[in-house]
């Protein structure tokens, strides 16, 4: 397709625009459903979860702020695991907390769950394959990722080296490496249940000069327009898994776009509001880590022959909170902030009224709960 870069609001293909004859993206509205059967699709996919099938699990960027979190969610859930990241072995990031290696180890032997660290880079296909093959994973969770650095994310104290990030050209270049690397093993070794972290930055958010918005709240459906190349590469993961699931329809992938998730011991209405406050670029969204870790399991314990999210299916989730970090009303910071969403001629549709009243979040999650059974907290102001 074409691009022409003088205007602005040209898109990206989207799920949304996917051929109606492939198996990939199903074809329905992921805004607010008022389907009769929206409760029982929800109802059947927490009742999976309850009884979900021990697996072993590769997991990726396992020394990270949300690895660690899915590792030990993982085992405690009596799943097995390959955490796999670049640190040392005798890294602390690696070392499990104490209360979980006693929780492994009193597993019964008959259920024994395993966990092995292993040294390894997502970007180096040949160890990464072998890992993988050596445990007998049969399900993958791609974590690992180059984030920008603060060249562009001015969120970043510009003055931390380590924050200076990596140039535009290896971050996307490794990002999308790493998640088609991921796809590729899998599809090799046969491993059929995928997960790969994407962003809502995948849409244009954050890092882009210009955002726009069709509609809001944003759901999956939204039309992409990624500018930079962070956002770019979590774009062409979801394209990748498009791919993977059209080539090996034996496959089933979770694209889980997470958003400004936040540490347990600050995902808490205080902290968000007075300390942490959002982004107006990225419309004040936040996510727990425990959240995320549950986004990450839950989309591999669906049933391979589920009805919604089954064999030969790739979806993407946005997996954030519904209510934004601030307590004030959505309606106070779309008017600061994005004045031209108020002007008559301005395109995006939304309900106004319904922004009015409360700190209601600015992304449609209501996907993740009909497939996956999964839902974050809020902390919710009525003023």
């Amino acid at each position: 397709m074409l691009i022409d870069s003088e205007k602005a609001t040209q898109t990206l293909p989207t799920p949304e625009y996917t051929p109606d004859h492939s198996p990939v993206q199903s074809n329905f509205n992921s805004r607010i459903n008022t389907n009769s059967d929206s409760s029982l699709r929800t109802s059947t996919a927490q009742s999976h979860l309850q009884n979900e099938e021990k697996l072993r699990i590769g997991i990726t960027g396992s020394g990270g702020l949300v690895g660690k979190t899915v590792v030990a969610l993982a085992l405690r859930k009596g799943h097995s695991v390959l955490a796999m990241d670049i640190f040392d072995s005798n890294n602390e990031s690696t070392k499990l907390p104490k209360d979980l290696i006693e929780y492994i180890n009193d597993d019964n032997d008959d259920n024994k769950i395993e966990y092995k660290y292993e040294k390894v880079s997502s970007l180096d296909y040949i160890s990464y394959k072998k890992a993988c093959k050596e445990f007998g994973c049969n399900a993958l969770i791609h974590l690992a990722m180059i984030p920008n650095g603060n060249d562009l994310d001015d969120r970043v104290n510009p003055n931390e080296e380590e924050f200076k990030g990596n140039p535009q050209h290896e971050v996307h270049n490794q990002n999308v490496s790493m998640s088609y690397n991921t796809l590729s093993i899998a599809a090799e070794l046969g491993i059929n249940r995928i997960v790969l972290a994407s962003s809502v930055n995948a849409i244009g958010l954050l890092f882009s000069k210009t955002r726009v918005f069709d509609y809001l709240p944003l759901d999956e459906n939204h039309p992409c327009r990624p500018e930079d190349a962070y956002s770019m590469s979590k774009y062409f993961c979801e394209l990748q898994a498009d791919s993977f699931v059209r080539l090996h329809p034996e496959m089933r992938i979770a694209t889980l776009r997470f958003h400004g998730v936040m540490s347990d011991d600050k995902s808490n209405k205080r902290y968000l509001n007075e300390n942490h406050k959002g982004h107006w670029k990225d419309l004040w969204g936040w996510v727990s880590c425990k959240g995320v870790s549950k986004a990450c399991l839950s989309s591999l314990a669906i049933p391979m022959n589920d009805q919604n999210f089954g064999v030969g299916q790739h979806e993407s989730f946005f997996i954030t909170s519904p209510t934004i970090c601030q307590q004030v009303n959505t309606i106070t910071l779309l008017e600061k902030y994005y004045p031209e969403l108020f002007k008559e001629n301005s395109k995006c549709k939304f309900d106004k009224e319904y922004f009015t009243k409360g700190n209601k979040g600015l992304f449609d999650c209501s996907k993740a709960k009909r497939l996956l059974g999964w839902e974050e907290v809020g902390f919710y102001y009525e003023g």
